[in-house]
């Protein structure tokens, strides 16, 4: 006896998850909370958003060197951050490459990212660069039950956020890794968020002329400037 149509829970696909060849609704919906689920283990995702980012911990005072200061900078990167999320696959830049000292917002603003993009219903997968670059050590020499399927994501999710580049011991098959991560990635157009504690000039004296070329040209560097926020917030208490 087939069932009623108002027995189903989604009428749309009839709990099918599919319409036709094309993914219903409801099936995004429950993939994006799988996918936040696996996101909320490494970022923390309870707290870190947009709305709960704040400028306060980021100094008013003019840097004649950098011609603003610290706060202003975060205003613009912030804003870059906040459109290239909200406007994920639509935004002009594709790529970001967030950089500067540790303890100043990277990895917030990265799950903030996250967050968005994740919820507009595209695959997101965040990692850092030692772990990523591990599974990729792991499927080559067929270690390890799930490296495969682990680099096999890393070349095709829609958002890939690689944290704490330059953290991995710079050996050849890192280069040959992290070249073809980049290079795969740009040629399918698929977009890239990377966190480093380098500077690009820093990246690229560490990585290969074909790499550095790679991230200097398809790459938007946001730099983070100020005190570690980390200890400022321990101050406080």
């Amino acid at each position: 006896m087939a069932l009623s149509r108002t027995a189903w829970i989604c009428p749309d696909c009839e709990d099918r998850g599919w319409i036709g060849t094309r993914m219903c609704s409801c099936l995004k919906e429950l993939c994006a909370q799988e996918q936040i689920k696996s996101l909320s283990s490494l970022l923390d995702l309870g707290e870190q958003s947009f709305e709960n980012f704040s400028l306060d911990w980021y100094s008013t005072a003019y840097d004649e060197e950098l011609g603003l200061s610290p706060r202003e900078n975060m205003v613009m990167v912030e804003k870059i951050c906040r459109n290239y999320a909200e406007k994920f696959g639509k935004f002009l830049i594709h790529n970001l490459f967030l950089t500067g000292d540790p303890g100043l917002g990277k990895t917030f603003l990265s799950a903030c990212i996250a967050r968005v993009v994740s919820d507009k219903g595209f695959s997101v997968v965040y990692d850092t660069a030692v772990t990523i670059f591990t599974n990729f050590e792991d499927a080559k020499f067929g270690r390890g039950d799930n490296a495969d399927e682990a680099v096999r994501r890393y070349l095709s999710c829609d958002l890939l956020i690689l944290d704490d580049l330059g953290s991995e011991l710079s050996t050849p098959f890192v280069q040959s890794a992290l070249y073809t991560l980049i290079n795969t990635r740009l040629t399918a157009d698929k977009r890239t968020v990377i966190s480093s504690n380098l500077t690009m000039e820093e990246a690229a004296r560490r990585y290969s002329p074909q790499i550095a070329s790679r991230l200097e040209g398809e790459y938007r560097v946001l730099p983070f400037y100020g005190e570690d926020i980390r200890l400022l917030r321990k101050q406080t208490l």
